[in-house]
């Protein structure tokens, strides 16, 4: 669409010029009248604003990404509609992307890496916090401004968590985003979730330490199947300056199983924290406790620091019999983002009226089912569902249903059972629960307790019977379930999470439990100095009377808070900065003399209220009277 179509948008929008097109729509630089500042306008392409799903998808993205506001979000003002189609507008932020900078620069520092991710993560916590998911995060989406500050931009392609996938705006196997950060479980057709956007955001890291993407293609179709198979080069191969504490987060971020990764963005902003600040980082604490794990129970060799293949999931090994599945998927789904681009997909079925009969492939093996919906014209798209009861690679379920009518081109979801490698339970009655756990753990089994029985005869956590019996073959990941002894009475841990560690104390020492009791301090940012976090034994374990009992009592958080120092003359936010124990660096921007932020404080990192370790450098943006 050129810009003299749009001269003046809504009566306030005076378009200026066109700045780029996506996958749905076109970018221009435009400025308010109204308010009289520049904003960014994206238009909706013309022929998609006749496609219900599109425009819905479209104001979706205006609403979430309105919802979000916050320092390291650019901002959504207005949305509407334009003669025959529909517009954004949205902040503009005077700068580049992170796309532009790499491709200037070829590669950063680790500590300017770790700068940009913690106000990425800082940006994707408050996304998710609100029940949004970027799933597009990559630098093109990453701008940062001529002060520094870092923005995640488009959230185009974002989905309210916990939207129906009825509502038609993202059917069960399709595929959205950038096929060089798509995680694992989006390139095999699966509903992204917060820990997507980590992924993605490790791909990114990888990227800007190692100058180019850990997986690399002539084409999607195999992009994708690395992300799904492959393991990248480890980034301490490619640079000297990478700490072992470095890649053990950027390797946590991009573990193929989304349970490895950082349960939130704020986990991951608070790990690189750690690292630029020289402390213990849990995704390399936590790598070293699972291999000390196996090490007590198997006759694993010890994996020092220096030996560990940080991108490897110790305890997700490849499994045999899965790959021809997921080859399957994998190509599937990139035929898919070559067909629909690198922002989007979807497949849109020719003007023809539905005249294919949807045929009915569940029961079929995966290739054979693939094939015949093939052969008709249709699109397969294989999604890994694992089900109890159903034969390796079998298909189980379709969408559409056999004899719905469809169109040459059209998806049809394929749900099978992928296959998966078989352990043999072995013998764990008789043993203790922990004992039992750390046996089971290697094998890639669970412990599940399904009863404490109470029983003078056999020893307290003992286990009594287990379910499947020793010798049964069962699909790895199985939980076996057993019955527990609880000794001679019924005692159990009382759950004391959250009170005052004395009042706790008090309670535990008297009857009818009478354990001996150690209190143990333990920093903590979360739980209240002085109240109880946790117990040793866990709460509700069973337990016999009198026996030792650990409370962990939080002594407060290590870390301080950050006072808000934007607006502050700069002996003024210096002064503020050394009372709260932090350091400061400062760099400055030149303003009009005119300017209310001249000899100000415009902006800082961290941000306001943050809590961070002693001693951190907050960086200070100052407006300066240019000469």
């Amino acid at each position: 669409m050129a810009e003299r179509e749009l001269p003046l948008v809504n009566n306030r929008y005076q378009v200026e010029r066109s700045v780029g097109r996506g996958g749905m729509a076109e970018v221009f630089l435009a400025k308010d009248v109204l308010l009289d500042r520049p904003v960014v306008l994206k238009v909706l392409f013309p022929e998609f604003a006749t496609d219900p799903a599109f425009v819905e998808r479209f104001r979706r993205e205006a609403q979430a990404a309105a919802n979000l506001s916050h320092p390291n979000i650019v901002a959504v003002y207005d949305w509407g509609t334009l003669n025959n189609t529909y517009f954004i507008a949205m902040e503009y932020v005077a700068g580049r992307t992170l796309a532009d900078f790499l491709k200037e620069k070829g590669s950063l520092s680790v500590t300017q890496t770790c700068d940009i991710a913690i106000e990425v993560a800082s940006a994707l916590g408050f996304a998710h916090d609100n029940g949004v998911v970027h799933r597009d995060i990559k630098p093109a989406n990453i701008l940062i401004s001529n002060s520094g500050q870092v923005k995640v931009a488009d959230f185009g392609i974002a989905r309210a968590l916990g939207a129906s996938i009825e509502e038609g705006l993202t059917q069960t196997g399709s595929v959205m985003g950038t096929a060089t950060y798509l995680s694992p479980e989006q390139a095999q057709g699966a509903q992204p979730d917060p820990r997507s956007d980590l992924y993605s955001l490790g791909v990114m890291m990888y990227e800007m330490v190692a100058s180019k993407p850990p997986f690399v293609g002539e084409n999607p179709v195999a992009i994708t199947y690395q992300h799904v198979h492959s393991m990248p080069t480890p980034l301490r191969d490619q640079r000297d300056d990478v700490s072992m504490e470095f890649e053990a987060i950027v390797a946590k971020c991009m573990a193929k199983s989304p349970k490895r990764r950082y349960d939130n963005a704020s986990a991951l902003r608070d790990d690189i924290r750690r690292a630029l600040s020289g402390e213990p980082v849990k995704a390399l604490q936590a790598v070293l406790a699972k291999t000390a794990a196996v090490e007590a129970t198997t006759a694993i060799p010890v994996l020092t620091t220096e030996s560990l293949p940080p991108y490897e999931d110790e305890f997700d090994s490849a499994v045999p019999g899965r790959t021809a599945a997921y080859v399957f998927g994998a190509v599937f789904i990139a035929i898919a983002l070559l067909a629909g681009g690198l922002f989007l997909f979807r497949i849109l079925g020719n003007n023809s009226s539905a005249s294919i009969a949807v045929p009915n492939v569940t029961n079929m093996q995966l290739a054979e089912a693939s094939q015949v919906l093939l052969d008709l014209g249709l699109t397969p798209i294989p999604n890994a569902v694992p089900q109890d009861g159903i034969e390796d690679d079998v298909v189980y379920a379709q969408d559409p249903p056999a004899t719905a009518m469809a169109r040459e081109g059209d998806v049809v979801t394929i749900t099978y059972n992928p296959a998966s490698e078989r352990a043999t339970v072995p013998p764990i009655q008789g043993l203790l629960v922990k004992d039992a756990t750390s046996l089971l753990a290697p094998l890639g089994l669970q412990l599940t307790i399904s009863e404490v029985r109470n029983d003078p005869t056999i020893p307290l956590n003992q286990i009594i019977s287990q379910d499947p019996i020793t010798g049964t073959e069962v699909r790895v990941g199985s939980a076996i379930q057993v019955v527990v002894s609880g000794g001679a009475g019924n005692l159990v841990v009382p759950n004391v999470d959250g009170q005052l560690g004395t009042a706790a104390e008090q309670l535990m020492i008297a009857a009818p439990y009478n354990f001996v009791v150690t209190i143990t301090e333990e920093p903590s940012d979360t739980v209240e100095k002085g109240r109880v976090i946790r117990t040793e034994p866990a709460i509700a374990s069973p337990i016999g009377n009198g026996a030792a009992v650990t409370i962990f009592v939080s002594r407060g958080s290590d870390k301080v808070k950050v006072p808000r120092v934007e607006g502050l003359t700069e002996a003024e936010a210096q002064s503020a900065l050394g009372v709260a124990g932090l350091t400061f660096e400062t760099r400055y921007q030149n303003v009009p003399a005119d300017d209310p932020n001249a000899g100000k404080v415009i902006s800082q990192s961290p941000r306001p209220e943050e809590l961070v370790a002693p001693g951190t450098k907050v960086s200070l943006v100052i407006g300066r009277v240019s000469s």
